[in-house]
């Protein structure tokens, strides 16, 4: 069921589903997000809406796909692929986030995690793309 929740949640991200994403985060949900704690699901929720909202006016088109494991009893990591494109060219940049979920299988505790690298490449992607 733990590893499940985490699919459901993973997939409505993929999805840009916002109201399956706040359905599976518990009511004082933490994240950790990149720039900060945000705390509930109101504020997780609006938190990837934004970034998506930003993405679509940086890329010209974007794929999102996620991978689940297992982490512990109730951990899950989910590493989020997104492809991007620019000018034709396609660039892929992945993310992970650990999830923590509770005894109902909500959600409770989000942890970012930057991969080494992938920012840079990124931004290098973007770059060149620009010019």
């Amino acid at each position: 069921m733990m590893l499940e929740s985490a699919r459901q949640f993973a997939a409505a991200l993929d999805a840009e589903d916002y109201e399956a994403v706040r359905a599976s985060l518990a009511f004082g949900c933490v994240y950790d997000a990149p720039h900060g704690v945000l705390i509930g699901p109101e504020a997780i929720v609006a938190s990837y809406r934004q970034n998506a909202v930003a993405a679509r006016g940086r890329f010209a088109k974007i794929e999102y796909t996620s991978e689940v494991a297992t982490a512990g009893p109730a951990e899950a990591v989910i590493t989020f692929i997104d492809r991007v494109m620019l000018r034709g060219v396609w660039h892929e940049h992945r993310c992970r986030q650990h999830v923590r979920l509770g005894a109902g299988g909500l959600i409770e505790h989000i942890r970012h995690e930057e991969l080494p690298g992938e920012r840079e490449r990124l931004q290098q992607f973007e770059a060149a793309a620009r010019r």
